[in-house]
């Protein structure tokens, strides 16, 4: 009989090991510039900001290294109750959206940078900042390597969003288009691997209980379409009808989807200065 120790366990091997094995392709630079405008609109109102922000408790001395900030989705609401913000991106098409946005705001106090996770930061001009965060950006092969840099960069608290089970995915659309639904690893390996380094989390969840709506049924579908790379012909007529039994319409024209299963993501933060060991 083998003995199991949980200490023998490496959860960051784990990590790659369950992200190489996700049927979903990687997205690159370019699929983030196509989707800006449409992932930009989609996220302007979303409750997952109001709920973030209420987490985080903001404070006015910070200054926010914001990672994977895509159009600002939490750095423009934040960046009234903080000193200044950093934003970075490897879609230049996210940060020219966020900085259209922030001139248009008339907000002053956010900066952008286009990196990537694997990028030489300090290279680039960039320094330590009181807070860091990774919303819903840790699709990285390197999660261990994604923490030490995160930590590197944040002198007062690191917090990151990660998936719990099926994250954003409808489990519901995949079994309409009869596909695997393997969304890779959660948040329980990243919580894993933080109390192996030493570091003593705090987590607490964020449900997305309130149906979202989009401008129109077309919206609706282009955004449920992105959960499945090289959709075919058939597969879209079967992911609309699917689509349509769980879509009601509303009187302003724009549509709501009444998903079955609630997308909850893991609020996880941590001192880098403590650590545990």
């Amino acid at each position: 009989m083998v003995k199991l120790d949980y200490n023998s366990v490496d959860w960051g091997k784990l990590w790659q090991q369950a992200q190489q094995s996700r049927a979903k392709k990687e997205k690159k630079v370019k699929d983030w510039d196509n989707r800006a405008h449409s992932f930009a609109a989609r996220t302007a109102t979303s409750i997952y900001t109001k709920h973030f922000l209420q987490l985080l408790r903001p404070e006015a001395h910070w200054t926010v290294l914001d990672v994977g900030s895509g159009p600002g989705t939490l750095s423009l609401p934040l960046a009234p109750r903080v000193r200044h913000i950093t934003c970075l991106d490897f879609s230049g098409n996210m940060l020219d959206i966020l900085n259209k946005r922030a001139q248009q705001y008339k907000i002053a106090n956010i900066t952008t940078c286009k990196a990537a996770w694997e990028d030489d930061w300090r290279q680039l001009g960039i320094r330590p900042h009181e807070l860091a965060i990774a919303s819903r950006s840790l699709a990285v092969r390197d999660l261990k390597g994604a923490i030490k840099q995160l930590c590197c960069f944040a002198t007062e608290k690191v917090v990151i969003t990660d998936k719990v089970r099926h994250g954003p995915f409808d489990p519901g659309a995949f079994r309409a288009l009869q596909r695997p639904l393997q969304t890779g690893p959660d948040y329980i390996y990243t919580v894993n691997l933080l109390y192996q380094m030493g570091f003593l989390a705090s987590i607490e969840y964020i449900r997305l209980d309130e149906h979202p709506t989009y401008r129109n049924f077309e919206d609706a579908m282009t955004s449920y379409s992105s959960m499945f790379p090289s959709i075919n012909p058939d597969e879209k007529k079967q992911l609309k009808k699917y689509l349509q039994s769980i879509t009601t319409s509303n009187q302003n024209g724009g549509v709501t989807v009444h998903r079955q299963h609630v997308p909850t993501w893991a609020f996880i933060s941590w001192n880098p200065n403590e650590r545990n060991l």
